[in-house]
C-alpha cells in the first residue's frame, strides 16, 4: 500500500486507476527505465554510425582494417 493512497481504504488492487497501470498520485505502476537496461554498446563511445556502400570484398578489407586499428590501441 502507498502511504499517500486516497482511496478503497488504501487497497491499490480495487482502486479504478489500476486498470490504466497508474495509482492515486498517477504515477505508472510498472516498467519505466532501470539502470543496466537495454542492450550493451557494441560501439566505441566515441564512434559516430556512419553508412557507406561497399561490395563483399571491400567490406571485408575494410573490417579487417578496422579491427588492426582498434587492437593498436
Amino acid at each position: 500500500m502507498k502511504p499517500y493512497c486516497t482511496q478503497n481504504d488504501g487497497d491499490c488492487k480495487t482502486c479504478s486507476l489500476v486498470n490504466y497501470g497508474r495509482d492515486c498520485r498517477n504515477n505508472p505502476l510498472h516498467g519505466g527505465p532501470r539502470p543496466g537496461a537495454g542492450a550493451p554498446k557494441q560501439a566505441p563511445p566515441d564512434a559516430t554510425r556512419r553508412t557507406f556502400l561497399l561490395t563483399d570484398n571491400e567490406h571485408n578489407k575494410v573490417r579487417e582494417f578496422i579491427n588492426k586499428l582498434r587492437a593498436a590501441k
